[in-house]
C-alpha cells in the first residue's frame, strides 16, 4: 500500500534506518525517523501505519484507543473495508487485517478475530511467496488459537497439521531473522519471535496439538504427545499445566495436584495470571475428589486473587492518568472500562471474573448452598448462554432451593406437621390434622425475572433443551472416533458448544439431555402441570441410554402423573415394584470403559479412579429402599382409586423397608385409611405411639401389643387389624 508518488532514494534511506531501529527495540529512535519521513509522505498509509505501530511500540503497548483510530485512518487512506474481504485486493493490506485480529483476540472477541483471519486465509500463498513469511507463520498461530478458543479443536488439529505439512514442503520458510515493522510485535501466546525456527516452533506446534487432544478428549494420542513435548521441555509452565489437566482428565486427582505443587505468585507477560489459574485447578480437584468446601475454598481464594490482580491493574492505571493530568477511570466490578488506553494490550482480558464465578457456583451447589450458587451462575449466564450445562445447574439451584432433599419428610417438625392440635375437652376432644406436606408454594413476580423459583427453573429447563441437537448421530460411531490414534475426528463427534467448558461429545449430549429431561418432568409435576409432567417423563423412557436412577424416576414421575390426569390404572401399571431393578446413578457403559482402561497395557500409569459415584449424595441408596418408595406410591394410587385393602397392604409393605424415622406421607396415608374404613382403634394407637404430645388418652394394652408386632414391644411397620 502506498500513495501514487514515487520514493526517492532519502527517503528510503530513512525508512531504513527506522527499520533498524525497530528491530533493536529503539522507539524512541524510530519514532522520531518517522516523525522526519512522515513530513514528506504524510498522506502514504504504509508510512502512516508504521508510525502508528512505532508509537503503540513506544507507549508499552498502552495507547490501544489512538492505535486503533489510527489503524481507521490507514483503511480509509488505502480505502480498505475491514468488514469485507473484497476490498483486500493488494497483500500488502493483509496487516492491516491481522492487526485489527490482534486487537480483538485480546479484548476476547474471539469470534470478531476470527472472522479478520478468515478473510486473509486465502492469501497464504500469495505472502509467502512474497517473501513475507513472518507475518504468514503469525496469522496462521493466531488462527489456531482463535479455534482453540472458541472450542473448535477440529479446525485447529487440521491447522496445525497444515503448517506442518507446508514447512515440511518448503512453502514456509523458518528463517533465523525475522520481524517486519508492518507487523505489530504483540501477539497471542506461541507466536514467533526473532530467533524462530524449526526446533522453536515444533514444541510450539506440539502444545497446540496437546491443547486441541485434551479438548477433543483423545487420550491415547495425548499421552503420546505429551511424554515427548515432557522431554525437551518439562520446567515449562504451559507444558506443566497442559500435563496437570491431561492427568485431571483421566481421573489421577492427585498426581495432577502433585504436578501443580505449590501456587506461583507472577503472572505471565501474555496476561494470564497464574496464582488465579493454580487455585482455580485446585478447586477442580478437589471437586472430583469430592471435597466440594475445601475446592470452595480454592474457588475463593482464586476469585480474591483475580480481584487483587484487577484492581492493582487500575490503581497502576489510575496512578499513570494522573501522572499525564488525566481523571480516574471509573470501573465494573469485573475491572472493565470503556477506554482501552492505560493498560498492556494484553492485560485487557485478564480479568477471569465470569469463568470463577461459574466454576464457583457449580461447587456451591455440591455443597447444598442453593441460593448463594444461584448467584454466582447467574452472574455467569450474562456470559455464557449457550452452555446447556449452566442453565441446568441453574435449573437445579431453583429445584434445591425449593426441596432441599427428601429427607426433611422424616424430620420431626414434618410428623409434628401431620396432627396440629386439638380442640374441645373430655369426651367432645377433637384432634385437628394437617393439610399435608406438599403444599403449593405461590412465586412473586414472573419466570423471566431471575429468581430462584420453579417457575424459573422450568424456563432454564426449556433453554437447555432447545440448546441441544434432537439428532445426535450413532454415539458408538463417534465411539471409535476418540480412539483413532491420531486424535482425527469425524464432523459429527462434537456436537455443542458449552463455554468456558470442553464441548460436549455425543455421548455427553445423550446424558445430558437425560438430566434435563428428569429435571423438566420433577418441576413440572410440582408446578401442577401433569400433562408436561407425563410427555418428559414418557420421552426420558425413549432415550437410547439411560442410568437405572433416572428409569426409576421416570417411571415414577410418570405414574405420579398418570394418576393426577385420573388415569389410574395407567398410572399403577408404571408404579409396579418388580419394574425397580437398578438404581445406580452412572451408565453400563461408563463402567465398561473404566474397567477396559485400568486393563489397558499401553496405560500402566493409569491410576484406579479415585472417588466413584455420584457427586452428590443420591437416596434411595439400595433397590429395597426404592422399592418401598414405589410402594408407597402405589398405595395412594390404590386409596385414590377406592382400593382400601389393597392401599393398607402396600402401605404395611412400604413401612417394612422404607427406613425409620418414617416420612410424614405416610403418617397422612395411614390415618386416612384408618378412618375411611373405620378402624378407630387403630388409628388411637398410631396417633398414642408417635404423636403422643397431643393425646393424652390410654388405649387398650391388648390391642397396643398387637399392633406392636410382638409382646411389650413396638414396631416401624404398621399391620391390618
Amino acid at each position: 500500500m502506498g500513495d501514487s508518488t514515487s520514493v526517492t532514494e532519502p527517503q528510503k534511506e530513512l525508512a531504513a534506518q527506522a527499520m533498524q531501529e525497530f528491530d533493536r527495540k529503539q522507539f524512541t529512535s524510530c519514532c522520531n525517523i518517522m516523525n522526519k519521513l512522515m513530513v514528506s509522505r504524510g498522506k502514504d498509509p504504509r508510512v502512516v501505519h508504521n508510525k502508528a505501530v512505532a508509537d503503540f511500540c513506544l507507549s508499552g503497548s498502552q495507547s490501544t484507543d489512538e492505535f486503533r483510530q489510527s489503524l481507521a485512518s490507514v483503511c480509509d487512506l488505502a480505502h480498505v473495508n475491514l468488514d469485507s474481504s473484497e476490498s483486500l485486493e493488494d497483500v500488502d493490506h493483509s496487516v492491516l487485517f491481522y492487526n485489527q485480529a490482534i486487537i480483538m483476540y485480546h479484548l476476547r472477541q474471539y469470534k470478531a478475530a476470527l472472522s479478520f483471519l478468515d478473510k486473509l486465509f486465502p492469501y497464504m500463498d500469495p505472502l509467502s511467496s512474497t517473501g513475507d513469511d513472518s507475518l504468514c507463520k503469525k496469522v496462521l498461530l493466531l488462527q489456531v488459537e482463535l479455534y482453540l478458543a472458541t472450542y473448535q479443536p477440529g479446525k485447529a488439529m487440521g491447522l496445525v497439521n497444515y503448517i506442518e505439512k507446508n514447512v515440511s514442503n518448503g512453502k514456509i520458510v523458518l528463517s533465523d531473522k525475522e520481524g517486519s515493522k508492518d507487523d505489530k510485535d504483540d501477539s497471542k501466546e506461541g507466536s514467533p519471535t526473532g530467533e524462530s525456527s524449526w526446533e522453536n516452533w515444533k514444541p510450539m506446534l506440539s502444545v497446540f496439538k496437546i491443547r486441541c487432544l485434551v479438548m477433543m478428549k483423545s487420550m491415547k494420542a495425548c499421552k503420546r504427545e505429551i511424554k515427548s513435548l515432557m522431554n525437551v521441555q518439562s520446567s515449562n509452565t504451559s507444558v506443566v499445566f497442559l500435563k496437570a489437566n491431561f492427568e485431571y482428565l483421566r481421573g489421577n486427582y492427585r498426581k495432577a495436584m502433585k504436578m501443580l505443587g505449590s501456587g506461583p505468585q507472577m503472572y505471565t507477560d501474555k496476561g494470564e495470571c497464574l496464582t488465579v489459574m493454580h487455585y482455580n485447578n485446585l478447586g477442580c480437584i478437589h471437586f472430583h475428589l469430592r471435597k466440594h468446601n475445601l475446592g470452595a475454598f480454592y474457588f475463593r481464594k482464586a476469585i480474591q486473587e483475580n480481584e487483587n490482580v484487577v484492581r492493582e491493574m487500575r490503581r497502576s492505571t489510575d496512578q499513570q492518568n494522573r501522572q499525564q493530568g488525566g481523571d480516574s477511570v471509573k470501573y465494573d466490578k469485573t475491572g472493565q472500562n470503556k477506554s482501552l488506553s492505560g493498560r498492556p494490550l494484553h492485560c485487557l482480558g485478564m480479568s477471569r471474573h465470569f469463568e470463577l464465578m461459574y466454576n464457583m457456583g457449580i461447587q456451591l451447589l455440591h455443597c447444598g448452598k442453593a441460593l448463594p450458587a444461584f448467584e454466582c451462575l447467574i452472574e455467569a449466564v450474562q456470559i455464557y448462554q449457550i452452555n446447556p450445562h449452566l442453565w441446568l445447574r441453574l435449573a437445579e439451584c431453583c429445584i434445591m432451593a425449593y426441596r432441599e432433599n427428601n429427607e426433611d419428610d422424616r424430620k420431626l417438625q414434618k410428623r409434628q406437621e401431620v396432627i396440629q392440635g386439638s380442640v374441645g375437652s373430655g369426651v367432645h376432644r377433637k384432634l385437628i390434622l394437617g393439610p399435608g406436606v406438599n403444599q403449593d408454594k405461590n412465586s412473586v413476580g414472573t419466570p423471566a425475572i431471575p429468581a430462584a423459583t420453579l417457575e424459573f427453573a422450568s424456563l432454564c429447563l426449556r433453554n437447555a433443551l432447545l440448546l441441544l441437537p434432537e439428532h445426535t448421530g450413532d454415539t458408538v460411531t463417534s465411539e471409535q472416533n476418540e480412539e483413532k490414534d491420531d486424535g482425527k475426528l469425524s464432523g459429527d463427534a462434537v456436537f455443542v458448544q458449552a463455554p468456558p467448558g470442553n464441548p460436549i461429545r455425543s455421548q455427553e449430549v445423550n446424558n445430558l439431555r437425560c438430566s434435563v429431561l428428569c429435571a423438566s418432568s420433577y418441576v413440572a409435576l410440582c408446578l401442577n402441570d401433569y400433562t408436561m409432567a407425563l410427555q418428559y417423563a414418557e420421552t426420558l423412557l425413549k432415550q437410547p441410554k439411560l442410568s437405572g436412577a433416572q428409569s426409576y424416576l421416570a417411571r415414577m414421575y410418570m405414574g405420579e402423573a398418570l394418576v393426577a390426569l385420573d388415569r389410574i390404572a395407567e398410572g399403577i401399571q408404571h408404579l409396579n415394584p418388580e419394574l425397580v431393578q437398578d438404581i445406580t446413578t452412572t451408565l453400563p457403559d461408563t463402567k465398561t470403559d473404566q474397567e477396559k482402561a485400568e486393563k489397558d497395557k499401553g496405560d500402566k500409569d493409569l491410576e484406579t479412579p479415585e472417588i466413584k459415584g455420584a457427586f452428590y449424595p443420591w437416596t434411595p441408596r439400595d433397590p429395597r429402599t426404592a422399592k418401598a418408595i414405589i410402594q408407597y406410591n402405589l398405595a395412594a394410587a390404590h386409596a385414590i382409586r377406592g382400593e382400601y385393602d389393597k392401599a393398607a397392604a402396600n402401605l404395611v409393605e412400604s413401612s417394612k423397608f422404607i427406613g425409620t424415622p418414617l416420612p410424614a406421607q405416610m403418617y397422612f396415608l395411614k390415618l386416612y385409611l384408618d378412618l375411611i374404613e373405620g378402624r378407630r382403634k387403630t388409628a388411637q394407637f398410631v396417633i398414642k405411639e408417635h404423636f403422643g404430645h397431643v393425646t393424652p388418652n390410654r388405649i387398650d394394652v391388648k390391642l397396643e401389643m398387637k399392633m406392636a408386632g410382638k409382646p411389650g414391644g413396638t414396631n416401624n411397620s404398621w399391620t391390618t387389624e
